[in-house]
């Protein structure tokens, strides 16, 4: 059995809303044409479930976890004044090799070596940079590089590959909070190269931004690409004050589970504590929770504070006990604890309909079908419990998947959370998903068209058909692996 200590006080702070408008709820920006590395394992998903789909997006995930691509916009260094106007000084805080993730450990992931980056084409000349910044910062001033010919952007990238390409000084941001330059690339130039970006404050910390833009210069570019106060509630501290960065020993796991208004528990998150990252497990387990409510739930929580000065929420690096659960309202809380690593089984979630849901959220009439199949270990048994949410009726495939018919629902806006629980070898693991359910008011279409062969390896939901020993046969909910005719009268196949 896993043992897992609780540490202090359950936070009692800010309920859940999952209609809420979209917030920024990071620092401080990306690169957005051409599009920073970064950003382009995030948008391209794989993140929570799953593999990137591009190779190099996938190295960096194995190298870094997630925590490169949800932090996309804090690709950044603190290089206090006036030493950051003195190149030697900022070469020496990202030595070679660092270049493109400002030198975090946390992040190296984003400089391995790789061939498979996507990179962005330009045509040689002027064309307009645009940088996305979800918090503003002025005054600052700008620096973009090219590398030389003749450079294998394959590598980890050096200064010495760099040539200093144009510079600006203090840019207006726009009203859409995005910065725009114009750049040019040498006529002379053709092939892939990497543009690197140096977006440097200008106050006393010395905050700046490093972002690496691949790129292949050949043909016609593409066409160009299109808070004042805290409006979270604040609850109590992330990590307890009797917690201190070494108190969790190399090879346990830290914790924190996510608790709704009603007090049912409604996501939680989990990290094995290694020799890499021992100093840094705070702030990577805050991005792993602030990083799914962003991309999930519309950033209704996150881990941090609000910087009054920079007017944005943020990690506090450095302050253990100085960041906080933000939430929509007062009822909801967090909860961290410590536990011994299991040895030999992990319970995973793997959320699909048609397809792997990547928003947690879907239309009424689907079907959800959360499957362990990913789960590590030698698992003896599985088991689902639903922990909040309407009440629903569920069945459990023939591979021990959850199956959950949303039409059985009333047409509302609503959520709920499964809690997986696996053993095996004497151990137990659980997680935790949640997904929403959105109205629809799409009227039911003709009836399906009949089906290809049936094959042992496809997925299946209900209503589609299949062929199989010259019959035609359709599915009442989903599956995969059960042979048509072998189900029964009241089967899957009917």
């Amino acid at each position: 059995m896993t043992t897992i200590r609780l540490i202090g006080a359950m936070a009692a702070v800010s309920a859940l809303y999952f209609t809420m408008p979209n917030q920024q709820a990071h620092a401080h920006g990306w690169a957005e044409f051409p599009e920073a590395r970064q950003s382009i394992c995030y948008e391209q998903g794989g993140l929570w479930s799953g593999t990137p789909p591009n190779a190099a997006c996938a190295q960096a995930k194995e190298i870094s976890g997630t925590y490169p691509f949800i932090q996309r916009n804090e690709f950044a260094i603190n290089i206090p004044a006036p030493a950051y106007n003195d190149m030697d000084a900022v070469k020496a805080a990202i030595p070679d090799g660092s270049l493109c993730y400002a030198n975090d450990a946390q992040k190296r992931g984003m400089g391995a070596e790789h061939t498979a980056w996507t990179r962005t084409e330009l045509a040689p000349g002027e064309f307009e940079y645009v940088f996305n910044a979800t918090a503003p910062h002025n005054p600052s001033f700008w620096q973009f590089y090219l590398t030389k010919p003749g450079v294998d952007v394959s590598k980890p990238l050096n200064w010495n590959d760099l040539v200093l390409l144009q510079e600006y000084g203090n840019v207006a941001v726009g009203e859409d909070k995005k910065y725009r330059m114009n750049i040019t690339i040498p006529a002379d130039r053709s092939g892939d190269a990497i543009l690197y970006t140096r977006w440097q404050r200008e106050d006393p910390v010395g905050e700046g931004f490093y972002n690496c833009s691949d790129i292949t210069i050949t043909g016609d570019g593409p066409i160009d690409p299109e808070p004042t106060e805290p409006y979270l509630e604040q609850g109590d501290a992330f990590i307890p004050k009797e917690v201190s960065l070494t108190t969790p020993q190399i090879g346990e796991s830290v914790n924190y589970k996510v608790y709704n208004n009603n007090g049912e528990i409604h996501s939680s998150f989990s990290l094995v504590i290694t020799e890499e990252n021992q100093l840094a497990w705070d702030r990577l387990l805050a991005a792993e929770v602030s990083g799914y409510y962003h991309d999930h739930y519309d950033g209704n929580v996150f881990i941090g504070r609000w910087h009054a000065e920079m007017n944005h929420y943020m990690y506090f690096q450095n302050q253990l006990h100085e960041n906080f659960f933000n939430s929509k309202n007062a009822q909801a809380y967090g909860e961290f604890s410590i536990s011994e690593k299991n040895e030999f089984v992990e319970a995973v979630i793997t959320p699909t309909v048609l397809k792997p849901i990547t928003d947690a959220t879907v239309s009424h009439g689907e079907y959800v079908v959360l499957t362990p199949a990913n789960s590590q270990g030698d698992i003896e048994h599985v088991a689902w419990v639903q922990v909040s949410g309407t009440p629903i009726e569920t069945e459990i495939g023939q591979h021990d998947e959850l199956i959950i018919n949303t039409a059985r629902l009333d047409n509302l806006a609503q959520s709920f959370s499964f809690e997986l629980t696996v053993t095996g070898q004497g151990e137990e693991d659980k997680s935790v998903y949640s997904f929403s359910v959105t109205p629809s008011d799409v009227e039911p279409g003709p009836g399906p068209e009949p089906g290809e062969q049936w094959s042992a390896s496809a997925v299946y939901t209900g209503g589609e058909t299949v062929i199989h020993n010259n019959q035609t046969w359709t599915a009442q909910w989903w599956t995969q692996g059960e042979e048509p005719g072998t189900t029964g009268e009241w089967g899957v196949w009917r």
